[in-house]
């Protein structure tokens, strides 16, 4: 007789992308993750140099929430080598902001293409047409990489407005060129990050199911038998994998 084999537990990760206006706290959000046993402790790749001014007095701040600031491809190279081979522990990730990352790659291939383009006669520091698909192309392999970890990967990005035709005036991430549809494509969940109307100190609220509000693009993807919430109030990475049922 055959023996029964133990099926192997695949771990149920979230891949989140949170968007919004600027200082409306998603890098606060994220620091979150230091307070939950499924996320803590998070690698915070800060590609901003922001997040020091946000979460530096946050309690686990160094241990349970790990700050790794990137200038240069080599810094983000190395902290990705090291959240890879994971002997601190790391259950998630976090990227501050996904939107610096692509400007961050259009900028290395300005540096790049420098001495091809000054013989050519060409304007140094104009981006061209072309390299915004070579960005968009680094740009979704580095969302691939972090989202094809073991571990949790959550990602912010500034918010804008675009007409859509047929739709009127939308909200999304703010990416350049298709970076900002293609790239939410890849989760398993985008919010937008938004304060409640009419608080007097206003509240935060996460937006999260594109019927409730149409001309948001935001979207989940739940596993059966869980409902997708219109939005998370004061939402925290807790809250929002309690949500989900993680």
């Amino acid at each position: 007789m055959a023996k029964a084999r133990n099926k192997p537990v695949r771990q149920k990760r979230m891949n989140g992308l949170f968007f919004g206006p600027y200082k409306i706290g998603k890098t606060h959000l994220l620091g979150t993750a230091a307070f939950d046993e499924r996320t803590a402790p998070m690698a915070l790749i800060d590609f901003e140099g922001g997040v020091l001014d946000v979460l530096e007095d946050m309690p686990g701040f160094g241990t349970d929430l790990v700050h790794i600031p990137v200038k240069t491809w080599d810094d983000f190279n190395e902290a990705y080598a090291r959240i890879e081979e994971n002997d601190e522990g790391f259950k998630s990730t976090g990227i501050d902001s996904i939107a610096e990352t692509h400007i961050f790659s259009l900028l290395n291939i300005l540096d790049e293409e420098k001495d091809k383009r000054e013989q050519k006669g060409e304007n140094t520091d104009l981006i061209q047409q072309g390299d915004y698909g070579t960005a968009l192309v680094q740009l979704r392999r580095l969302v691939r990489a972090f989202r094809d970890l073991p571990i949790h990967a959550f990602f912010t990005a500034h918010s804008k407005e675009e007409i859509v035709t047929k739709e009127g005036m939308v909200k999304m991430p703010s990416m350049a060129g298709k970076a900002s549809t293609e790239i939410p494509g890849l989760m398993t969940l985008v919010g937008y990050l938004t304060m409640e109307e009419g608080e007097e100190r206003g509240k935060r609220v996460l937006l999260l199911n594109p019927e409730a509000y149409p001309r948001i693009r935001i979207g989940a993807r739940a596993g059966w038998g869980v409902q997708v919430p219109d939005e998370i109030e004061d939402p925290t990475i807790t809250a929002i994998l309690d949500a989900f049922n993680y």
